[in-house]
């Protein structure tokens, strides 16, 4: 079943470079669509809002549907209108194309996930089998947007979104002849997945799921600036250490999906003192180079890594369902959101220095540690889990 898992993981991976696509390339496609540069900004929050809200109600549409094949819908037509996208001249075309893909894509994360969880070996392994599949985060995230940079300096922006459409497109294919079939849901476990929803325990693990991407991205997206501004790294230097944080995330996702079934509030517990302790010696030594770096790689161990713990909790009060599963995905894409605008406004507030983004990461740390606790007090064990 493993190589089922890499395949998901693949799928993940490249919807999750779409995502980040735009912005390796934002001044030619502003150029080309005779646009300014901020609105072509705008692209990637749009694609971010499909996934927030459109993936749900895609999944919802297609609860009823065999997992292969709502999987299949969903990255055939999106290999489709990935490739449509640099065929239209018109600004807002292309935004509302992206945010049909956004919807796609978070339909693609929660659907994976669902699949993931449904070829685990056993109920005990979800854990680790999602782990798998979720590692496509790291790698679609780290080289999503270098890439694409990369693609339109050499060819053309247009090149970008054909690539990635050519890539969805063989993922279809292979996975037409190498995705075991396997029964919907039935209607009872379609309604209890929805029923799922309304719990309130649910929604405070959510909460942790919130907090934690946060905090990993809120300071992992001025990591750039900080290195090169702070630390005095040159650019092809930090390419290198972000490349290396990203090995260092898929590296730490494998680790944690390890543990998350029988560990994953210790797990967390770990992963958000790691977070704390990290970027506060980054904000405080920023201009200290080695030491910088070696946090920024710990943070790359500990940070987006624990998604498998957080999808395990989410599993262990919601199930593994299809809504369950893409609202979670929703969960973490306005974590990233808020994670980021948060570093955004303090950063602004205290005169633009990237340091500033590490206190903000380090505080939503803090933030997911409180709610964890709140949810895992040492009272009697019945008391506990009913949290």
């Amino acid at each position: 079943m493993k190589k089922h898992l890499y395949l998901l993981m693949t799928m993940i991976m490249v919807v999750s470079m779409s995502e980040l696509q735009v912005a390796g390339m934002m001044p030619s496609i502003a150029t080309d669509l005779d646009t300014s540069v901020s609105r072509v900004g705008l692209l990637v929050s749009m694609y971010s809002l499909g996934m927030a809200l459109g993936g749900p109600a895609v999944a919802y549409m297609l609860r009823h549907i065999r997992p292969k094949l709502a999987l299949l819908s969903v990255v055939g037509l999106y290999a489709v209108l990935e490739a449509l996208v640099p065929l239209i001249h018109e600004y807002w075309w292309v935004a509302i194309f992206r945010i049909l893909t956004g919807c796609l894509s978070g339909a693609t994360f929660g659907l994976s996930v669902t699949f993931g969880a449904q070829l685990a070996e056993s109920p005990t392994k979800i854990g680790e089998a999602i782990s798998i599949v979720l590692g496509g985060i790291m790698v679609g995230t780290v080289f999503g947007l270098p890439l694409s940079h990369y693609v339109a300096g050499a060819l053309s922006w247009q090149t970008s979104f054909y690539l990635l459409a050519l890539i969805a497109l063989c993922l279809f294919v292979a996975s037409l002849f190498a995705l075991p079939s396997r029964d919907p849901a039935s209607q009872e476990a379609s309604e209890q997945d929805l029923r799922n929803l309304r719990s309130l325990r649910l929604w405070s693990r959510y909460l942790v799921s919130l907090l934690t991407i946060g905090a990993a991205y809120g300071s992992f997206t001025y990591f750039t600036p900080l290195l090169e501004r702070n630390s005095g790294l040159s650019p092809n230097t930090t390419t290198v250490v972000l490349l290396t944080y990203g090995l260092f995330s898929f590296i730490g996702n494998l680790v944690v999906g390890k543990f998350a079934d029988s560990h994953a509030v210790t797990v967390l517990r770990i992963g958000h003192a790691v977070l704390i302790i990290s970027l506060s010696i980054i904000a405080m030594f920023a201009t200290t180079g080695w030491l910088t770096v070696t946090m920024v790689l710990l943070v790359g161990l500990a940070g987006v890594s624990m998604n498998p713990a957080l999808v395990t909790r989410v599993a262990e009060v919601g199930g593994t369902g299809n809504l369950v599963s893409t609202v979670h995905t929703s969960v973490i894409t306005m974590g990233v959101t808020l994670g980021t605008a948060v570093s955004a406004l303090t950063m602004s507030i205290a005169g633009n220095d990237p340091a500033i983004a590490m206190w903000t990461g380090a505080a939503f740390a803090c933030l997911a540690a409180i709610v964890l606790a709140t949810q895992t007090v040492p009272f009697k064990r019945s008391a506990a889990s009913s949290i």
